[in-house]
């Protein structure tokens, strides 16, 4: 999965730019609302890191809004993460540091962030456990780390769940985070996790809206139903 992940990143450093900025631009709709509601974390931030981040086009938005805070950039990919300065350019910012890692290899020192954030990225993570190992090593205490716009589902859900978000982007494996997974790898590592559902219907096609619709009628249904939500551990 990993491989595939980076192998698509080379093939899209020839993709059309604007097709990608169209692309990006509408994934804003989600993002700035989430980083309003979480406007304090910020605020109350020194430092931040932004995992798997692509292009870091999320990292430039967090660097624009919030412009004193030190706002770093990795992804697995060192094509997608080296695509950074364009964004730079588009939202007339600069990130403070930009590098290539695996999500549980990051090359910082040992409780040395205030917040740690991931957008749409969460579940291209093949070690979960290890990713979160590394999340506790690198936040300082009380930080926090956000899992933000993720697929999840109860475990009952997730082979259908997963074979959906697959049949949507064949071109690269995908997974979708079960929420009691999530909850025991929390626990074990001493994070308070809050799990937040998102049912906006904005850039979504008809179904989804339709599904999203219901969900935002009937809260209570995306307790046990494949839904999007952000994931906050909080650590001690």
């Amino acid at each position: 999965m990993q491989s595939a992940e980076v192998a698509l990143w080379d093939q899209l450093k020839n993709q059309d730019w604007l097709d990608n900025l169209a692309n990006k631009l509408s994934e804003l709709r989600w993002l700035l609302p989430k980083l309003s509601f979480h406007d304090e974390r910020f605020r109350d931030a020194s430092s931040v890191l932004e995992l798997g981040a692509g292009e870091g086009w999320a990292s430039c938005v967090v660097k624009r809004l919030y412009p004193k805070l030190s706002v770093a950039a990795s992804d697995i990919s060192e094509s997608a993460i080296s695509g950074i300065g364009k964004w730079e350019r588009i939202f007339e910012c600069a990130v403070d540091t930009r590098f290539s890692c695996k999500s549980f290899a990051v090359p910082l020192p040992d409780n040395s962030v205030d917040l740690i954030f991931t957008f749409q990225a969460a579940h291209h993570f093949i070690l979960q456990m290890d990713t979160l190992r590394e999340v506790a090593r690198l936040l300082r205490s009380g930080g926090t780390c956000m899992y933000l716009q993720e697929p999840s589902c109860r475990k009952y859900m997730h082979p259908l769940a997963k074979w959906r978000v697959n049949r949507k982007r064949p071109e690269c494996p995908e997974d979708v985070l079960v929420l009691g997974e999530m909850r025991k790898a929390a626990m074990s590592l001493g994070f308070r996790l809050d799990v937040n559902y998102s049912t906006a219907t904005v850039n979504r096609g008809v179904v989804e809206g339709v599904y999203y619709q219901l969900l935002s009628t009937f809260p209570a249904l995306c307790q046990w139903l494949p839904c999007t939500a952000d994931f906050i551990f909080t650590k001690a």
